[in-house]
């Protein structure tokens, strides 16, 4: 399969340059409009308006997502242990079988058979 690299003409690149130029201007929503005049992708006119605001504005700086910390956790989780096969299940519950393996835990038990 063969790429096709589609180059932007000068009219693209100055349409593109007079929105960027507005600072009220949405480059998203631009990007989207553009893209259907253009028969090119959203995100593709989108990746050049932020590379050309860039070049033409090194003064603004994008958003950088700040980290939040992580907190720590002093709290232990109990940790459930499963039950050997051949413990008795309780009272009112009877099964045939003999089961591969059964897991008791304190508000359940499971049997696989």
């Amino acid at each position: 399969m063969e790429k096709i690299v589609k180059f932007y003409s000068e009219q693209e690149l100055k349409e593109i340059k007079n929105i960027i130029k507005n600072p009220k201007n949405n480059i998203k929503e631009a990007a989207i409009i553009l893209a259907k005049k253009y028969d090119r992708t959203a995100t593709a006119i989108e990746i050049k308006m932020y590379e050309l605001r860039r070049k033409l504005h090194p003064q603004i700086n994008l958003k950088k997502r700040k980290s939040t910390p992580k907190l720590k956790t002093t709290e232990t989780v109990p940790v459930q242990q499963p039950a050997e096969i051949g413990v008795e299940v309780p009272n009112g519950m009877t099964f045939e079988g003999t089961p591969k393996k059964i897991m008791l835990h304190s508000d359940h038990f499971r049997i696989y058979f």
